[in-house]
């Protein structure tokens, strides 16, 4: 069962903080989060989401009213990668496979396919996270590199793979 998908609000941020902090605690090894290193307060939150630009997306999963899910994607706003949008996703574990994240990554994919300025949408996933990139490669994704030992985990290292869905 897929979850409510809608554009996130000003008045989701607490919800957003709380999610934030469940999905860092539930994926140590396969996510990478600002909460990880400091505190985010509701105003910085708040403002986080007010800074969102006409090229920019930020939806939230809900259930009811708590976030279960959200999904970032932002314009490169330098002028030689404007045509890029980078995007960032995280579902609690209990909402997996619901359909939710697939839904979320899909929504992020037409809103750029509709955009005049994106032609590519791109992201970064763990190389210990397989479900995710059969996700990514299921939606349209291809990987385009791989950065050795990129992330430094509590147990060792992982690599940071790059993949791009070229919308045009």
């Amino acid at each position: 069962m897929a979850y409510d998908i809608r554009k996130m609000e000003v008045r989701d941020a607490a919800s957003i903080i709380a999610h934030k902090k469940q999905v860092t605690a539930e994926n140590p090894d396969t996510l990478a989060t600002a909460i990880e290193n400091r505190t985010i307060t509701i105003e910085e939150e708040e403002a986080t989401i007010k800074s969102l630009g006409p090229n920019d997306l930020g939806i939230v999963a809900v259930d009811g009213d708590k976030v279960i899910g959200m999904l970032n994607l932002r314009q490169d706003h330098r002028k030689k990668f404007e045509h890029i949008g980078q995007f960032g996703i995280s579902l609690q574990k209990a909402y997996t496979g619901s359909g939710t994240g697939t839904a979320m990554v899909e929504q992020a994919v037409e809103f750029a396919r509709g955009n005049d300025k994106l032609e590519k949408v791109i992201l970064t996933v763990f190389s210990n996270n397989p479900g995710a990139i059969k996700l990514y490669k299921r939606l349209g994704f291809e990987e385009e590199a791989t950065l050795k030992n990129q992330v430094k985990l509590a147990d060792g290292y992982t690599d940071l793979v790059y993949m791009a869905n070229f919308l045009k």
